[in-house]
């Protein structure tokens, strides 16, 4: 690897055997080397490769930016979520999280305190993304002796869910993740105060829900909706389970207004059979408490 520019004492940004540019991580680089010489392996701790020109040249400058106490766990931070994400991310998220961790900590020294909104929808729609993002945050509080407030975690876990949404191939971008969110929170207002009670947040069926809401919008928001279902399919399922067609009629008028946009029959069907899902495990849940407080009072009258 040879040595193209010092981005700062722990940086350098080097050209690989194939002529790849990369941005080599070692500590004390810059006192040990100068332009134009080969970085030995053996003081490499980390090497960084983007795919993306722009992003490798928009990532060297915010480097060239950072304090030299900030670069080293900044990227750490990063690389934490890159590698601890099963799903595929978007390598702008070098940038735009790295960006982000830059300005969280200027803000922080200058006392200014930023409230998230999205905090208890991303807590809730999003909980292994706002897991992590508590660990990012952890250790940068840790590592720079800083205290930044909870809702950094959930600006870090907004990041991340963008990310994964900007991989696919249709990109739709931070605007579309917020809106997203948004739309997360409604639609499940819309179900609970059709059916007149709270979703049990513990049951597998309503991750699976969740899931599913996920991927629904994420295709009503690319124009990717599913359209194959056969006409007596549809039928057939709003006849069976009319109460669950009922509330996704709700949520067709509420995208249509919001998006002016219709979904299709198929998404209907998917909608309806998940409603139904989670209706009858809330319904098992009430005959269950129910039950639990007549034995409760049975067996009081029996002691007395």
């Amino acid at each position: 690897m040879i040595i193209k520019k010092v981005l700062n004492n722990n940086l350098l940004l080097v050209e690989s055997e194939n002529g790849k540019e990369q941005i080599a991580m070692g500590k004390g680089l810059r006192f040990s080397y100068k332009v134009g010489e080969r970085l030995r392996e053996t003081d490499v701790e980390k090497i960084y490769m983007l795919k993306d020109e722009k992003n490798t040249q928009d990532y060297i400058r915010l480097l060239q930016d950072v304090p030299a106490s900030y670069a080293e766990v900044i990227q750490d931070a990063v690389q934490m979520v890159t590698c601890k994400m099963a799903s595929r991310l978007n390598e702008q998220i070098f940038v735009t999280l790295s960006d982000h961790l830059i300005y969280a900590l200027e803000r922080y020294k200058k006392g200014i305190v930023l409230q998230n909104r999205m905090l208890w929808e991303i807590q809730k729609f999003y909980p292994k993304e706002y897991l992590l993002g508590s660990e990012v945050l952890s250790y940068l509080n840790q590592e720079l002796n800083v205290n930044l407030p909870e809702e950094e975690a959930g600006n870090i876990a907004f990041h991340i869910v963008n990310a994964q949404i900007d991989a696919t191939e249709n990109k739709i971008g931070m605007q579309n993740g917020m809106l997203m969110v948004k739309m997360l929170k409604d639609l499940f207002q819309i179900v609970q105060l059709y059916y007149q009670w709270e979703i049990d947040e513990e049951s597998i069926n309503y991750s699976r829900f969740v899931i599913h809401m996920q991927f629904f919008l994420q295709r009503l928001l690319e124009d990717k909706m599913l359209e194959n279902a056969d006409a007596w399919i549809y039928h057939s399922v709003v006849q069976q389970e009319k109460k669950a067609a009922g509330c996704v009629e709700q949520i067709r008028k509420y995208i249509r207004n919001l998006l002016q946009k219709e979904i299709t029959e198929e998404e209907r069907v998917y909608l309806i059979v998940h409603i139904s899902r989670i209706k009858q495990k809330q319904l098992k849940i009430k005959m269950w408490k129910k039950d639990r407080k007549n034995k409760y009072w049975n067996n009081s009258k029996k002691v007395n």
